[in-house]
């Protein structure tokens, strides 16, 4: 009884947003009149109030509620075969899949009913709520995930409505870029996530995440190579360093958006997936501790930018960013239990920070109840012409931007060089003299 309340729980937690939010997509393709706000509002919140209830239902029957405890892998059959290779329907309870589960599911709740006045009237109103609903199954089943693949199906869903969050506002140039910018960046870094479930299945011979315990049998260098992937895809997704240049520019979507992606979910999806494969960075020490340096380095970086910043989001998410960056060495520390508490917390601070910056700006420009830091730094006493080197780069973000589009410069450069030489070799081909 126990097992098949299980695979219904956790079934309704993933599907019911993607079938509200894919209920609104055919409404409004099919509807004769426009769809009212307070109604597109209401069949995407109906999705993510089931997705809550039946995230703290699969608590209660991993807790044994309704019978005995059903834990571990609970199986749903193959999600697609050809010949030895098999993408496996798994999903996986376990403590920290069910707090993901549940942290996720309630804030985005939460966001998507402040967004119903915050987006009252804008144009992208149903467009918002409808990405709402695709993002809230990406993070359900990225949190169930038992195998690779069904993590990166999450995965993509996540970076998807990420990249089109930040570019909502559409008709203007800078979140177009900025979107096209973030997605270029999750594509380069998810290449790590793809290569890592390919080797996976050839090393061990299944992508389930059990599979991964395993590890500790390969030989050094093949189990650090597949460290070394997941990393690689975990920095891109949480703004890592030499990653985070995307981050500020992703404060150009909607409040919400930043509030949920940014603050508190989608920033901490890479975190969450190196939670998932700890058992593979233990046995990866040279990994574990570039991972180390890397977090260690971006909270410094993140944090030297946030004390300067002008803009109210872009220092509350670097801010953040600081914080991820802790994060990131605790679970290359081994310290994952202190990381998955640390994650939590830090996400439901963030979401309340993000969506109460407008009040406390406006605040701020009525009452001038702002806060006016005087006296000087310990590094200013220490050293005053470093100081002053720290703060001219921070103010400009250490260049990481600029440093970043030179060092990808001549592969644009070669990109652009064969396609002209495509065209050429095409036309030249062509037995159309229009062409």
């Amino acid at each position: 009884m126990g097992e098949r309340l299980m695979h219904l729980f956790l079934a309704v937690a993933i599907v019911a947003p993607f079938v509200c939010a894919l209920a609104v997509a055919v409404s409004l393709v099919l509807a004769k009149n426009w769809l009212s706000e307070s109604r597109v509002a209401s069949i995407i919140r109906l999705g993510l109030t089931i997705s809550v209830l039946a995230s703290l239902a699969s608590i209660a029957t991993y807790l044994g509620a309704f019978g005995s405890p059903i834990r571990g892998e609970i199986e749903y059959g193959n999600w697609l075969a050809v010949g030895d290779y098999e993408i496996p329907l798994t999903l996986l309870v376990d403590p920290g899949a069910l707090v993901f589960s549940l942290l996720a599911s309630v804030l985005t709740l939460l966001v998507a009913r402040f967004s119903r006045t915050y987006l009252h009237k804008e144009p992208g109103f149903d467009r918002f709520f409808f990405l709402i609903g695709i993002f809230a199954a990406g993070t359900q089943l990225v949190a169930f995930a038992g195998a690779l693949d069904l993590f990166f199906a999450g995965w993509e869903l996540i970076g998807i409505s990420s990249a089109l969050f930040i570019g909502f506002f559409h008709e203007r140039d800078e979140p177009v870029r900025s979107s096209v910018r973030a997605f270029a960046t999750y594509r380069l870094c998810d290449m790590g996530l793809l290569i890592a479930i390919v080797t996976v299945h050839e090393l061990l011979g299944s992508t389930k995440l059990s599979a991964l315990n395993s590890a500790g049998s390969l030989p050094v260098l093949e189990s650090s190579a597949i460290a070394a992937l997941l990393l690689l895809a975990a920095m891109g997704k949480s703004a890592q360093l030499p990653f985070s240049g995307w981050l500020p520019r992703a404060m150009e979507g909607p409040t919400p958006s930043s509030a949920l992606f940014y603050g508190a979910v989608s920033i901490h999806a890479g975190l969450y997936l190196l939670l998932r494969v700890s058992s593979v960075i233990e046995v990866a020490p040279y990994v574990a501790a570039l991972g180390v340096v890397v977090g260690v380095a971006t909270a410094l970086y993140a944090s030297a930018v946030a004390r300067i910043h002008t803009d109210a989001k872009g220092a509350l998410a670097h801010a953040t960013l600081a914080q991820i960056g802790l994060i990131l060495a605790e679970i290359c520390l081994g310290l994952t239990t202190l990381a998955l508490v640390h994650l939590s917390f830090h996400a439901m601070l963030r979401v309340y920070q993000y969506l109460r910056t407008p009040n406390m700006i406006h605040d701020a420009h009525t009452a001038g109840h702002g806060h006016h830091h005087s006296g000087s730094g310990w590094l200013t006493k220490l050293a005053p012409k470093t100081s002053e080197r720290v703060y001219a780069a921070a103010l400009h973000r250490w260049r990481l931007d600029e440093r970043i589009d030179a060092a990808v410069a001549p592969a644009l450069t070669l990109a652009r060089w064969l396609d002209r030489v495509d065209h050429r070799v095409r036309n030249s081909l062509s037995l159309d003299p229009r062409t």
